[in-house]
């Protein structure tokens, strides 16, 4: 579920500076835990209902019952299964015309059966609803700028919500996690913020959180917008907000109640030099040479805090050769495990990007859990989560 359109715009590139974002510690690193197979959950699915799901959210209610929850874009609806028996509990359906309509549903933060936070795409706002599908709030987090005004764009993220880019509750706010799509100019990366921040009580929005400069600004051509892709993560142990940047090996940590940042490494040990394009202002870069850098370089992507075992994921879509033919599906993916100060602890290959749904992850007490594609499964009847735990290195 990537936003293919946006991979293959050229636009105009900004000068010939060229970022060299070197890994000083590939090969240097020394691995002591690897992530295995622990167990496969299958959620079975009825015709109405879709495998990987841009969305997904694991709920808890008073007794204690897990549900895994996650958006099917059949029939706009959040689908609620039983994490344990694998058994459909409930299913809120949303309409698309008004009173409660929500024309483009991608993601939401279910605080309660009464308090479910549903974002808007189409109005670029959160929509308060409840378990019946009704709609009792809106939240503009555009301040209410029309859609067709492109200048919201200059001064609002826009957001693309996975289950690797969750909408995070902490003391009575929600914290969403967005980007900018389009080139930086060095004026606008010192003003542009790409979290915000919703109070649960006022639904007042307020914003935090900026590009590295060091990374995004100085005229680096960074043309693709998945290459500005914000992964985050909150670490409920320390109160902070983890951040991984595609083009950088290191993390940026923030705290919830300051600006800035302190950066941490926590990359491959096999990752490569990851360049920007280099072009001169006037030049255009062509669709295929997005593709080409994209495809050829070694990528990072979500961070993923497990709770349980005191332990983050970091995901990484590894470079591959094009050889005038590898579809940027095949990219391998890998995942670097590193301790709560970011120690690496080692790193263990998934497979190839076609056959996982990695934006579809989160943790449990029983794991790591990931959505598998079954490619033979043509009917799609099941959901399948394959859960992983991290094991010392034999």
């Amino acid at each position: 579920r990537i936003i293919l359109s946006f991979i293959l715009v050229a636009l105009v590139s900004c000068n010939t500076n060229v970022a060299k974002i070197e890994n000083n510690k590939k090969g240097m690193l020394r691995p002591t835990k690897e992530l295995v197979l622990y167990m496969e959950k299958n959620f079975p699915l009825d015709s109405n209902t879709a495998r990987k799901p841009m969305y997904s959210q694991m709920v808890k209610d008073s007794v204690g019952t897990r549900y895994y929850t996650f958006f099917n874009d059949y029939d706009n609806s959040i689908c609620m299964f039983d994490y344990d028996t694998k058994k459909q509990v409930k299913r809120i359906i949303y309409d698309k015309k008004e009173p409660n309509g929500i024309l483009e549903p991608m993601g939401y933060h279910i605080k309660n059966m009464d308090s479910i936070y549903v974002y808007n795409k189409a109005g670029i706002e959160l929509i308060l609803t409840n378990y019946e599908g009704e709609v009792k709030d809106n939240i503009s987090l555009n301040n209410m700028m029309p859609i067709k005004n492109p200048e919201w764009i200059f001064r609002y993220p826009q957001y693309y919500p996975r289950t690797v880019i969750p909408i995070i509750e902490i003391k009575e706010e929600l914290l969403f996690t967005g980007q900018y799509m389009w080139r930086f100019p060095d004026s606008l990366i010192e003003k542009f913020n790409f979290t915000s921040k919703i109070s649960l009580k006022t639904h007042k929005v307020s914003f935090k959180n900026k590009y590295p400069k060091e990374i995004y600004g100085k005229g680096y051509n960074w043309q693709n917008p998945l290459l500005k892709e914000v992964f985050s993560d909150l670490n409920t142990n320390k109160n902070i907000m983890v951040f991984s940047f595609p083009v950088s090996h290191d993390l940026y940590i923030s705290d919830l109640d300051k600006d800035g940042y302190k950066k941490v490494f926590g990359g491959s040990n096999l990752a490569r030099t990851i360049s920007s394009i280099a072009k001169k202002k006037e030049s255009k870069v062509s669709n295929q040479e997005v593709i080409t850098q994209f495809v050829e370089t070694d990528l990072y992507s979500a961070i993923i805090f497990d709770k349980f075992r005191n332990v983050y994921y970091r995901f990484i879509r590894r470079a591959m050769p094009t050889n005038g033919k590898s579809h940027w599906k095949d990219k391998p993916i890998g995942i670097i495990i590193m301790n709560e100060d970011f120690k690496y602890l080692g790193e263990t290959e998934l497979g190839k990007w076609k056959d996982w749904n990695w934006e579809n992850s989160f943790v449990t007490k029983e794991g790591l859990n990931i959505e598998f594609i079954d490619r033979s499964d043509i009917d799609e009847v099941a959901l399948i989560l394959k859960v992983f735990k991290v094991v010392d290195l034999k």
